[in-house]
């Protein structure tokens, strides 16, 4: 059966416009802790956590969950903070939790109460159309604050997963050329066959200190202080991995390269196209739930 309540928690403007589009299909939504957005009547905005989610079939977390560990991620500073622990101890076990990604902890703590969990970080339709709006935020971000032209840029992009190969994608007819760093033989094989160029730890000396640019989408330290160091000064590094990121917050202050981190790229460039992709996809996936 359909949707008939979605309980919508903190987050940015992503979440207001999932919200419109979930109302807009016939679902009542109640948001707590979302922006003060002025969405379509229907939309409700409750007091406290029990009342948002009371009597939702489904309960809708902000992308990221959280920034600190601790607390729900919300946009509105205005608000007070909510504790994550909050948000568990309420949860009901006739409820579907839906969140982009959850630590393997808290995902058994949930289970154990009764909740079924959907990810949508591991839904191959959400990654892929998360990654294209990703792809194009950092485009933005990238002509934004580098000085160059992309026509004469060498980016070095690490990872090629579903942001990877979309960001590659994007770039590859604007820039000089692209080099990825990857694992997995099969990505580095399709990188290959699209016109990207896979290196190895041997190809290090020669690549670093020819880069432009450094794009990282893997959430680890992939470079080792020693590798960083061959970076050319001008080199702008930008990392749109999630915590713990590929890259100390002080690496500006160490090794005097131009640092970006930038989470949440669809939320602040896409934010109605994300939202409504979310509402559809959460729509679609429960509908084989409930």
């Amino acid at each position: 059966m359909a949707i008939s309540s979605i309980a919508i928690l903190g987050g940015d403007l992503r979440q207001c416009h999932t919200a419109e589009y979930l109302n807009n299909s016939g679902c009542q939504a109640a948001c707590f802790h979302t922006l003060n957005f002025p969405c379509s009547p229907g939309v409700s905005h409750a007091d406290s956590l029990p009342d948002a989610l009371s009597g939702a079939d489904v309960v809708l977390a902000p992308t990221p969950l959280t920034k600190d560990g601790v607390h729900l991620f919300q946009a509105d500073s205005e608000q007070a903070p909510c504790l994550l622990s909050e948000v568990w101890d309420a949860l009901s076990s006739d409820q579907i939790f839906a969140v982009y990604s959850l630590s393997s902890d808290i995902a058994q703590l949930l289970k154990e109460k009764g909740c079924q969990i959907v990810q949508l970080s591991q839904l191959p339709v959400f990654a892929r159309e998360n990654a294209l709006l990703t792809a194009e935020g950092l485009l933005s971000e990238i002509i934004r604050y580098t000085p160059f032209s992309l026509s004469s840029a060498r980016v070095l992009l690490l990872g090629y997963g579903c942001c990877g190969s979309a960001i590659s994608s994007l770039l590859h007819p604007l820039c000089r050329s692209i080099y990825v760093l990857e694992q997995e033989p099969e990505k580095r094989e399709l990188a290959e066959k699209k016109g990207v160029c896979p290196i190895q730890e041997e190809d290090f000396s020669t690549v670093l200190p020819r880069c432009n640019i450094v794009v990282n989408t893997i959430p680890a330290f992939v470079l080792e202080p020693e590798e960083i160091r061959k970076l050319p000064g001008s080199c702008h590094i930008f990392d749109i991995a999630s915590a713990p990121f590929g890259f100390s917050e002080d690496i500006t202050e160490k090794f005097l390269l131009p640092y970006f981190r930038l989470p949440g790229l669809p939320g602040r460039f896409s934010p109605v196209s994300s939202g409504q992709m979310i509402g559809k996809i959460v729509e679609r996936i429960t509908d084989y739930v409930l």
